[in-house]
């Protein structure tokens, strides 16, 4: 048995030093092929991070919207504690795609230890819109508003970022588009979650005028159009 469990360690091995090469010949090949996150991931695994962060710095200077990059990179220098690197990364995961969970948590505990509770219970907020069956996140909401008003919060069904939320709210108020400041990928997510596809629609369009290329962007906004013409048409 012992030979059996030897053979299956060293044949998983074998075939994960050929993936490694593979994606290696892929990159000398192509610097800004988006392999380097799957090489990257594999070097993670094996605990080889100083050299999984150059290949995923490398990675991002030609796949900068690449998500799953950065947050690989943003979660090495969390675990790390090298907070301001790390910092960095994530927030930039986190308005791109504020749904992620795990950067979200990070995020929280990056700020709190800067004794930031406002941030951190802002991000929180963001978080739960998201993932608001997450009783953890409740729990963390009461525990931050307590630490910051000395009480707990008010009741919430829907949150979302107080800042965000105010200028979405002037806006719609006023009758006027948002300014280019609110011109991002969450506003739309906040709009589709409304059930407001034609102003989500418009932010994702505008949004791929300036980044053309950004195939997440791309994909939700042909969802979105997709959901309007089904609205339209009285399918949904």
């Amino acid at each position: 048995m012992k030979e059996a469990y030897g053979s299956s360690v060293d044949s998983m091995n074998l075939d994960s030093l050929k993936t490694l090469k593979k994606y290696e010949e892929i990159l000398e090949k192509d610097p800004s092929s988006s392999t380097f996150v799957f090489l990257a991931q594999i070097l993670y695994k094996q605990n080889k991070l100083e050299r999984a962060i150059g290949v995923l710095i490398k990675g991002l200077r030609y796949n900068k919207n690449n998500i799953t990059g950065r947050f690989l990179l943003g979660r090495i220098y969390y675990e790390r504690w090298m907070i301001d690197p790390a910092k960095k990364e994530l927030e930039t995961v986190f308005r791109q795609a504020p749904d992620n969970l795990a950067a979200g948590k990070m995020l929280v505990e990056i700020y709190k230890s800067e004794e930031n509770f406002e941030k951190a219970l802002e991000v929180l907020r963001f978080v739960y819109e998201f993932h608001p069956s997450d009783s953890s996140i409740r729990s963390e909401i009461r525990e931050l508003a307590e630490e910051i008003d000395g009480q707990p919060p008010a009741p919430w069904a829907n949150f979302t970022a107080p800042e965000v939320s105010k200028k979405i709210e002037t806006a719609q108020s006023e009758g006027d588009p948002p300014d280019t400041e609110l011109l991002t990928e969450t506003l739309a997510d906040i709009y589709i979650k409304q059930g407001d596809y034609d102003k989500g629609f418009s932010v994702y369009q505008k949004f791929l005028e300036n980044d053309p290329e950004n195939t997440s962007v791309r994909k939700k906004f042909e969802e979105c159009r997709l959901r309007a013409i089904n609205k339209i048409a009285g399918l949904s």
